[in-house]
């Protein structure tokens, strides 16, 4: 029997809605998911290949969900190493990363969907802390990318007492916070934009090199699966991993032949739960319209019925169940 990969053992389940949530997040955390996100979206990793880029995640097999205290002095670069024997019963392709939670005195926490290190295969061997968010749409009561730089900005700050300490600001490693948006206007679809910081001179000619890139936003859109062909390689990855139309099997499939995944002859029946909870959330929704419209369409008759001198109001608010008054309101409508 061949073994499972991370992927395929996570794709198979919470509850409705907030199970399907925990199951994107968990097939978002797997390393081959996550070198194909940093190749297409980080400088330092670009001409790398996938399997390189994932010999360069660190982490040890499992997702972090363990709150970090950036004023915690035992937490620093080794902090998401396990114990030589320690044993664990997570897959050997989930990343564990640094924990999931910042928490500063007085502002409360912060709660990451996945985070982690990487180190780049370069001789300066870079170490980069990267945050990757899976988020349902843009339409919001703010900003998304305002959210994705504030992400930023506490990974920034919550290296304080674990990747430097004093005054040693150079030790702060740059971060990446990556936002996966599903749902998204037309005009946004299936597109890929960096928000970072940049130099401007403003007069003079300076000379010295500051080290000042040290955190950058980066929101990936997807959108219709019917326009998917308009995006890159990465949006089509992505699209097929998280396809509301594809059989498990067509993704297992696609994701073996279009993208090199390593799957396994039982990817198929993991990739069904993630489907399963999909179509459940589709069909809930259709019933709660159904009866939305059942009910609707019953207060309208007996709306009509009170109109017509045919049913006394009293008996009307009676059958809708509701309050006298509340119903005189209705009529008044």
């Amino acid at each position: 029997m061949t073994e499972n990969t991370y992927i395929s053992d996570t794709l198979e389940g919470n509850d409705s809605k907030d199970r399907l949530d925990t199951e994107v997040k968990k097939v978002l955390s797997d390393k081959t998911v996550l070198a194909w996100i940093l190749k297409h979206t980080t400088a330092e990793f670009k001409r790398y290949s996938i399997e390189r880029i994932k010999t360069c995640i660190e982490g040890t097999p499992e997702l972090g969900t363990h709150p970090l205290n950036p004023k915690s002095k035992h937490k620093g670069k080794h902090a998401n190493k396990s114990p030589k024997n320690s044993k664990s019963s997570q897959s050997p392709e989930a990343i564990t990363g640094s924990d999931t939670a910042d928490k500063v005195p007085g502002e409360g926490q912060v709660y990451y969907d996945i985070r982690f290190y990487a180190v780049t295969p370069t001789k300066e061997r870079i170490k980069l802390i990267l945050n990757v968010e899976a988020q349902k749409t843009l339409s919001l009561k703010y900003d998304l990318v305002t959210r994705g730089i504030f992400y930023a900005a506490r990974m920034i700050s919550a290296q304080k007492g674990t990747e430097f300490t004093k005054s040693n600001y150079d030790d702060i490693k740059k971060v990446y916070s990556i936002w996966i948006c599903m749902e998204v206007p037309r005009n946004m679809e299936y597109t890929i934009t960096s928000y970072r910081m940049d130099k401007k001179v403003l007069f003079g000619k300076p000379k010295k090199h500051f080290r000042y890139d040290l955190m950058e936003v980066v929101m990936i859109c997807l959108g219709r699966e019917e326009t998917a062909n308009t995006g890159n390689k990465l949006h089509g990855m992505l699209s097929t991993l998280l396809s509301r139309k594809l059989t498990p099997k067509e993704k297992e499939e696609h994701l073996a032949t279009e993208y090199d995944f390593e799957t396994s002859t039982e990817l198929e029946g993991e990739l069904k739960q993630m489907c399963n909870y999909s179509e459940l959330i589709e069909e809930k929704g259709i019933e709660k319209g159904i009866e939305k419209g059942i009910e609707q369409g019953r207060l309208i008759t007996l709306i009509a019925l009170v109109q017509d001198g045919l049913l006394p109001v009293e008996e009307a608010a009676k059958r809708a169940e509701m309050a006298v008054e509340d119903f005189k309101k209705l009529l008044a409508n």
